[in-house]
């Protein structure tokens, strides 16, 4: 079989806890697949062996325009209309998402393929899926009902730029939430790489199948830092996107280095000590800096992490079984705190609450092996390792056509 994935061109937006995986299971099981994003990421692509197809556009706007300045005067809820209309712009931009829908269709007549696999923020994957009649598939997002159907102005505002790109593009919208806040929706599967748990409450869709993760691989513990069992390791990042937050970073190894462990802090990034990142004297003796790491050589061996709730990061803690404090920086890492919160695998702290004496509080709560939290969490990675995870996944678009014919 023919599959075409498809993802922002982010490196975040290829994972969101076992997309590229699923994608890698498909092709070592003899299909072919072909992976559609930004020439950005096209080396991550194609370390896996994957094909690549670079798209001009994705419809995902990067990068940002610059942060937003609330004018004193703005009230409450124009804050908020302001606001939401700077994340509409984000993913559904008519203008930009009809450019990719263009780019995308080109790929799609080349490659042909029975099924279009996309993560939840790319548009014009459901409008190519119903352009060539494949079937759509959703990755990394349930299928949710609309908690009303009514909508605020900002939902209509939203609604009305979905029927502009459905009108433009020719279009009925069978892969689009019909009511409620526009987003993709596969009438057919959505996978979700976590356990029916983490979604506790919320009203999932009978198409949302929950694959959870495998337990994450273990390597060989990185002997440039200082054993684990001398100062246990807490890992401190904000992934790769939003990832420029000094006050977070120092509060966040302040509180490690006070309850006597060992700080890591992975930047997403090239520190710069003589630039932009000056707040690094500002660090705890003890704390080491990295750029990146492999959290195979990491995670395993860490006591706990706090972090900015990125879905591949977390993900990968879950699977590590390690106890998590979440502070959501962007976009849907909200999400991730929440689904922390309800299997009581990790604590939520929103980004306003956050001090040193708050973390050390935090840290102090999770960093026992009697914690309720730490006995959680291995409850949560032994749930996710029992679905399978990403060659789940693989077994489900399989069955796809099967399912849809």
């Amino acid at each position: 079989m023919r599959y075409l994935f498809v993802s922002a061109q982010l490196a975040g937006h290829l994972d969101w806890g076992g997309y590229l995986a699923t994608a890698t299971a498909l092709q070592q099981r003899g299909h072919e697949v072909t992976w559609a994003s930004g020439p950005a990421v096209a080396p991550l692509v194609e370390a896996t062996k994957l094909s690549f197809a670079p798209l001009a556009e994705t419809g995902w706007r990067w990068p940002p325009p610059p942060p937003l300045t609330r004018p004193a005067d703005l009230s409450d809820e124009a804050w908020r209309q302001v606001r939401g209309e700077r994340a509409l712009d984000q993913w559904l931009d008519p203008p930009r998402v009809e450019a990719a829908v263009a780019a995308l269709h080109a790929v799609a007549s080349d490659v042909q393929p029975d099924v279009v696999v996309s993560e939840m923020f790319v548009a014009a994957a459901g409008v190519v899926a119903e352009r060539i009649n494949k079937p759509l598939v959703v990755a990394g997002w349930p299928a949710v009902a609309p908690h009303s159907t009514a909508g605020d102005a900002l939902t209509q505002m939203a609604r009305q730029r979905l029927e502009r790109l459905l009108a433009t593009t020719g279009c009925g919208g069978v892969n689009f939430t019909a009511e409620g806040p526009p987003a993709l929706r596969s009438p057919h599967l959505h996978l979700a790489y976590w356990t029916a748990r983490w979604y506790a409450g919320l009203p999932l869709l009978p198409q949302t199948r929950c694959v959870g993760g495998l337990p994450l691989a273990e390597l060989p513990v990185n002997p440039t830092l200082p054993a684990s069992d001398d100062l246990p390791w807490v890992v401190i990042t904000l992934g790769t996107t939003f990832n420029r937050d000094p006050a977070f970073f120092v509060a966040a190894a302040h509180a490690a280095h006070q309850l006597g462990c060992l700080p890591i802090l992975l930047l997403g990034r090239t520190p710069d000590p003589a630039g932009d990142d000056r707040w690094l004297e500002r660090l705890p003796p003890t704390a080491i800096v990295r750029d990146r790491a492999d959290f195979r050589t990491l995670l395993p061996y860490a006591a706990a992490a706090i972090h900015h709730g990125g879905a591949g990061t977390t993900h990968a803690l879950a699977r590590a079984a390690l106890p998590q404090i979440v502070v959501p920086h962007a976009a849907d890492q909200i999400h991730q705190a929440q689904g922390l919160t309800r299997t009581g695998a990790g604590l939520h702290l929103p980004p306003k609450t956050v001090t040193v004496a708050r973390l050390v509080e935090a840290l102090a709560a999770i960093l026992p092996d009697w914690s309720p939290v730490r006995a959680q969490a291995a409850v949560l990675a032994e749930e996710m390792a029992a679905l399978g995870g990403a060659p789940a996944a693989a077994t489900l678009l399989e069955t796809l056509p099967r399912m849809t014919s």
